[in-house]
């Protein structure tokens, strides 16, 4: 049960990592660096404050939003803009799908299904999660061989900055 819990948690986060990796038509939240929320304080670039924690780091959007700083090149932009077309024309049956497995595992736990029942439940969640994983990293290396060491320096300084501000007493504040 430890097992399936974690693996739900963990899909939840990749949920949220598939919604960012797509956030080149999203503006980034109001409010600069630290911004009031109903939840909590939220990090700009993390549309929620769990993806700080993804197992996989959330570059695409720091390059979409800052193509200009980073000087992309036309070739450059018309291979990004090939890559988030694919994944668009992915995304709709795969999110269905994996709404489709949260759904039915969820409400087999709710109607008390234990074991056997769950197993095959269990299975397609992790699948759906194993899937979204590899995706992630796939999106990581096709950036690392897309943009030159200059730039993927100054995106992965832009993460490494951004990852920083952690949780404090007063909210969200910078080590």
């Amino acid at each position: 049960m430890r097992k399936s819990v974690l693996s739900l948690v963990l899909l939840s986060s990749l949920l949220g990592f598939y919604r960012v990796s797509l956030a080149a038509d999203m503006t980034p939240p109001p409010g600069g660096p630290m911004m009031q929320h109903p939840q909590g304080p939220r990090m700009q670039g993390h549309p929620r404050p769990w993806m700080a924690n993804a197992p996989v780091p959330m570059l695409m959007p720091i390059v979409w939003r800052n193509a200009v700083t980073l000087q992309l090149t036309p070739s450059q932009e018309k291979q990004l803009e090939n890559w988030r077309q694919q994944q668009r024309s992915q995304w709709q049956s795969r999110r269905t799908q994996v709404q489709e497995h949260n759904r039915a595992l969820r409400e087999a736990l709710l109607r008390g299904e234990t074991g056997s029942a769950l197993q095959p439940l269990q299975a397609a969640v992790v699948r759906d999660h194993e899937a979204m994983l590899q995706e992630g990293i796939a999106q990581v290396e096709f950036l690392h061989q897309l943009l030159t060491p200059e730039q993927w320096q100054k995106v992965t300084g832009m993460y490494a900055k951004m990852s920083q501000w952690q949780p404090g007493k007063e909210g969200w504040k910078k080590p």
